[in-house]
């Protein structure tokens, strides 16, 4: 029994953290969604060089979609002619609850005018955002920002919930 254990807590650790469940559960951002969004730190780009990974938080929208509060956006970033671009590539939300939503979005911060890039967070050769100052971003395509199951932590309930056999503990 502590084999079969132990083989199926080591299984587990091999699998990928997330497993997707079906794609009706979740979040549904249809195309041209218009949220607002925040950096969470100031962030300053410099001619030439591109940032990765910079993290936003939604805080609302301007469409009726929305997403939940505990919700981070990764996105990339970049100048290009004298513009900030920045284009968001995923989604992930937990819930309190512990549930935990993610997924793809194809969307890009849009100036007062509607055209993408920033030209008002630039000075020179340098562009900032600023934590604090809304941003707004526009979905270009639909997203579904799906419900995944946390295996890890289905292999700990699992282990809570277990009732040791008396042969077993000999």
């Amino acid at each position: 029994m502590k084999r079969l254990l132990t083989t199926a807590a080591l299984l587990g650790a091999c699998l990928p953290a997330y497993a997707e469940t079906p794609a009706n559960s979740g979040y549904q951002l249809p195309a041209d969604t218009v949220l607002r969004v925040q950096v969470l730190v100031d962030k300053t780009v410099n001619n030439g060089e591109s940032l990765s990974h910079l993290l936003l938080k939604a805080t609302g929208s301007e469409t009726g979609a929305r997403l939940p509060e505990r919700c981070l956006m990764s996105a990339n970033a970049e100048i290009n002619n004298q513009q900030l671009e920045v284009s968001v590539n995923r989604a992930l939300c937990v819930e309190p609850n512990g549930d935990i939503y993610d997924g793809a979005m194809n969307a890009r911060i849009v100036d007062q005018s509607n055209s993408f890039g920033l030209t008002e967070a630039c000075s020179g050769s340098t562009c900032t955002l600023q934590a604090g100052q809304d941003y707004t971003l526009r979905l270009l395509d639909s997203a579904n920002i799906g419900l995944v199951v946390n295996q890890t932590e289905q292999i700990n309930i699992q282990r809570r919930n277990h009732q040791p056999d008396s042969n077993s503990q000999q």
